[in-house]
């Protein structure tokens, strides 16, 4: 019977069966990376989709336009909204197609948000923000005049917030009732700027109540259409 080349070259047949084995490992790994790109980008794109709507639903437009960042990271959309010069949206997903970058964004960033700009046609003169607390100070918004502002920490709905403003007018109240409606809607920041004439709105997106983000564009429209006049008192 003739022999096998591994019959003449010392170990050389565990090296194979260890090369096959680091193969099979290797195409293994590689079809869960496949499948788990597949299942994030799916359910980014899901929750993108479901975004739109409920931020449509909530703002009523006229006219929209949507800008796609590319992959399934999120969107842009520009909104004609009666009542504003205009209504900017952004959704920004965790990138859970990307086994490797997913992990450390739970890190830096944390959660799926949504952030929405209602620039408003009346005169801003009070600076205003109102950012939930958060355990890790690197993840606090940087207010780049924030050393011009006044600090408070304040309590809704039993969650703490930080208050900053440039002068104590009644807009301050305004602006807090319309945090304690959408603290149960995911508020993270919610900020009144006089430079634009800002309106600005960010929401923490829960994968599993998407549809609360109607809600929280109703009483933001509502909000703004009621008070617009209020905050031009200084």
């Amino acid at each position: 019977m003739q022999k096998s080349f591994y019959n003449y070259v010392p170990g050389a047949k565990e090296e194979q069966n260890l090369s096959n084995f680091g193969f099979i490992i290797l195409l293994i790994l590689s079809g869960v990376i496949a499948i788990l790109y597949y299942v994030g980008y799916r359910k980014n794109i899901k929750a993108i989709e479901d975004v739109s709507k409920a931020l449509e639903r909530g703002l009523n437009p006229k006219k929209k336009e949507y800008i796609w960042l590319g992959g399934a990271l999120g969107f842009t959309g520009n909104f004609e909204v009666q009542g504003f010069k205009k209504v900017s949206a952004s959704v920004f997903m965790l990138p859970r197609q990307s086994v490797l970058y997913y992990p450390f964004s739970l890190i830096t960033t944390g959660y799926d948000r949504l952030e929405v700009l209602f620039f408003l046609k009346e005169e801003v003169r009070n600076e205003v923000h109102i950012i939930k607390e958060v355990k890790f100070p690197y993840k606090m918004p940087k207010i780049f005049n924030v050393d011009l502002l006044k600090k408070e920490k304040i309590k809704i709905n039993e969650r703490s917030f930080i208050l900053l403003y440039k002068n104590k007018t009644k807009d301050i109240e305004a602006i807090l009732s319309l945090v304690y409606a959408l603290e149960p809607l995911g508020i993270m920041h919610i900020a009144l700027t006089p430079s634009n004439r800002v309106l600005y709105v960010k929401l923490k997106i829960d994968l599993n109540l998407i549809d609360k983000i109607e809600k929280a564009m109703k009483e933001c429209v509502n909000f703004a259409i009621k008070n617009t006049r209020n905050f031009k008192i200084s």
